[in-house]
């Protein structure tokens, strides 16, 4: 019986394999799709397509090796020409509804930027040219991305060296600006971007479909969400479909379709190609699949592409969905610090009360020293004095010093002490060992005429330690009074001397206010004002200052997780709103991010900051790609933006 059933499982098993009929057979091979109608392009040697739409009508854009820039409507004929070698191209929709086309001309070695527009009564299109850019190397990639208003434009070259450029519109003549450069093999033969989360796709054979943020204010978070082991040898082609939110792509003898919402291992719909067709640029137009046949010079039609809805993820939202944070821009920056990588820390203001416009900012570059710049964000001296994290300063009553400074060193554990005298000079006092194993933070506090300092260990508790000058000031000394405990790494605080109150942040769990009047006695211990709320302040917690005005004012805090500053009331009790500060295209000044360190005053600066001067460091300078630096604000800018009640009493 056993032996039977064998026989008979082995000759279905044959059947099965070699046929037993056309039904089983079409079952069983993989149906091939020919296209609905083939048009001929008459000797283009297109290379790539795009859909693209003009008043109101669908057209495919074409980059073509012989004709350069060609438009056509879907039945192949060309409505406008820009002569050239072209390989890549990208679109994007300007504000008044005409196309802004980026490509690269072979011929030129050259980045062009071209305007698609009605001429002639609105009855005809054509190419205007706006501005070009030599570039190094052959581009193998070109694609879009719309950040707040703004247009950037992203280029891969072949040998696998990206770049980011801010568009700088013109009259006359745009320009590129670049703002940080984007590292990658060889290979990169496609990009695209999704404009709902803002991340740069990029095809890269045989590695796969590689992903990171667009934004050159956030982390790269670069990650492979497509496998080249999952997609075949030969893909690329990339195209997204921003009505379904989907990713196009070609592999092998394939069109794919991917939901940008759950990038997975199988497409969510797909197509067979057949042999006698190879397939370059699918698109979507009304609903039909275009494409071009690579090497034949032939538009292809496909039949009707199915219209069932993609699945959707409800968890993905787009990147900009907190849109309460408003944005600002920068007035002047720094020059940058002098050391690479994570460098520039923490700034302080110094108000020269005879001219506030001629009042310094001191700056921690912690692999290095301290800084010193005017308001303009010209270096004027760099005290090298090791690897100080944090500064503060206090006014004191000195007949030769208007002011100290202090700042925590990681160098020897201990705090630097700074005189700045009446004119603006600074004289290093020296420097005194302290009892921690890794000076952190630091603030001042100014209590009676009596100045304190705050350090807080790395990993370990808040120490207050008083600073005696004497009679000479270099002979100063430090003596250690009270010790906050506290759970976690605290690095920000500041103290609202007339108020006498404390305030640090832990950087996981929020701030804290402690009343030092009360902890002198022993009646008091910290109190959570403004708990993490992954809204609000997003951990890290860094920097923290108080603008401050006769009888009220605001806590500020950087809220490093979602690049943004936080307002609170005075108190910290009730939170106000919060801004990011973004590219300043009139300025050629870019925005901020990752801001550890920042300081504030109300006085009134001068003409460029009549109500005060908000300072902030800029864990990543770009505009061009440099090392970090400090960003210089006007308050009246933040003031306007959320609506500020308080103001400057002059």
């Amino acid at each position: 019986m056993n032996k039977l059933r064998f026989i008979f499982l082995l000759t279905l098993c044959i059947t099965l394999i070699y046929g037993c009929g056309h039904e089983v057979d079409s079952v069983l091979r993989i149906k091939k799709a020919l296209p609905q109608q083939v048009i001929s392009l008459g000797a283009i040697e297109a290379e790539q397509m795009l859909p693209v739409q003009v008043g109101g009508e669908d057209y495919l854009l074409l980059a073509s090796e012989r004709r350069g820039l060609i438009l056509i409507n879907p039945f192949g004929e060309i409505i406008a020409a820009q002569e050239g070698r072209v390989e890549r191209l990208a679109v994007q929709a300007l504000s008044n509804k005409n196309l802004l086309v980026a490509s690269y001309d072979e011929g030129q070695a050259q980045l062009n930027l071209h305007e698609i527009r009605p001429t002639e009564g609105e009855r005809k299109l054509d190419f205007r040219l706006l501005g070009g850019q030599k570039m190094r190397t052959p581009q193998s990639a070109l694609c879009f991305s719309h950040q707040e208003e703004r247009t950037h434009l992203f280029t891969i070259g072949e040998e696998g060296i990206g770049y980011e450029y801010l568009l700088l519109p013109a009259q006359q003549q745009w320009r590129l600006q670049e703002m940080r450069p984007l590292y990658f093999g060889e290979q990169v033969n496609a990009c695209a971007v999704n404009s709902k989360t803002q991340h740069l796709l990029v095809s890269q054979p045989p590695i796969g479909i590689l992903s990171l943020n667009a934004s050159a204010e956030k982390d790269e978070q670069r990650e492979l969400v497509l496998s080249g082991q999952w997609i075949g040898e030969d893909f690329g082609n990339l195209w997204i479909d921003t009505q379904s939110e989907s990713l196009w792509l070609t592999a092998d003898d394939q069109v794919r379709r991917y939901s940008l919402s759950s990038l997975k291992e199988e497409p969510d719909w797909h197509l067979h190609i057949d042999e006698s067709h190879t397939v370059n640029s699918p698109v979507l137009l009304n609903g039909q699949l275009f494409a071009l046949d690579d090497g034949r010079d032939q538009l292809l039609i496909f039949d009707q592409v199915e219209s069932d809805s993609l699945p959707h993820d409800p968890s993905v939202t787009a990147t900009e969905s907190d849109s309460s944070i408003v944005s600002i821009f920068a007035r002047n920056q720094t020059e940058p610090v002098q050391s690479l990588g994570d460098a520039a820390d923490d700034p302080a203001i110094w108000v020269n009360k005879s001219r506030p416009q001629n009042s310094l900012i001191l700056a921690t570059d912690k692999k290095s020293g301290l800084n010193v710049y005017d308001l303009s964000g010209k270096l004027l001296e760099h005290i090298p004095v090791g690897r100080v994290n944090n500064v503060d300063i206090r006014s004191i009553d000195h007949p030769l010093y208007s002011a100290v400074a202090a700042a925590s060193n990681r160098s020897i554990p201990g705090v630097n002490l700074f005189a700045i005298t009446l004119e603006g000079r600074i004289e290093h006092l020296g420097l005194r060992s302290i009892d921690l194993q890794d000076p952190y933070g630091l603030c001042l506090q100014k209590t009676d005429n009596r100045i304190f300092a705050w350090v807080s260990d790395k990993e370990a508790a808040l120490h207050q330690f008083a600073i005696e000058l004497g009679e000479i000031p270099s002979e100063f000394s430090l003596k250690a009074q009270a010790e906050v405990a506290v759970n976690s790494q605290v690095e920000g605080c500041v103290v609202d001397d007339e108020r006498q109150t404390l305030f640090f942040a832990e950087e996981d769990l929020g701030i804290w206010s402690l009343d030092l009047v009360k902890q002198r006695s022993g009646e008091s211990q910290p109190r959570l004002v403004a708990e993490v709320d992954g809204k609000t302040l997003v951990d890290d917690v860094e920097g923290l200052a108080l603008y401050l005005t006769e009888d009220s004012g605001y806590l500020i805090a950087s809220s490093q997780g979602n690049d943004s500053y936080a307002l609170f009331t005075r108190d910290g009790n009730n939170f106000v709103g919060h801004f990011r500060v973004t590219v300043n295209m009139r300025l050629g000044i870019d925005g901020s991010s990752e801001t550890d360190g920042l300081a504030v005053t109300s006085l009134n600066l001068g003409p460029e900051y009549p109500m005060g001067l908000l300072v902030v460091q800029d864990g990543r300078n770009r505009l061009p790609n440099a090392k970090q630096n400090f960003k210089l604000i006007d308050w009246y800018t933040v003031s306007e933006a959320l609506g500020l009640s308080v103001f400057v009493k002059n």
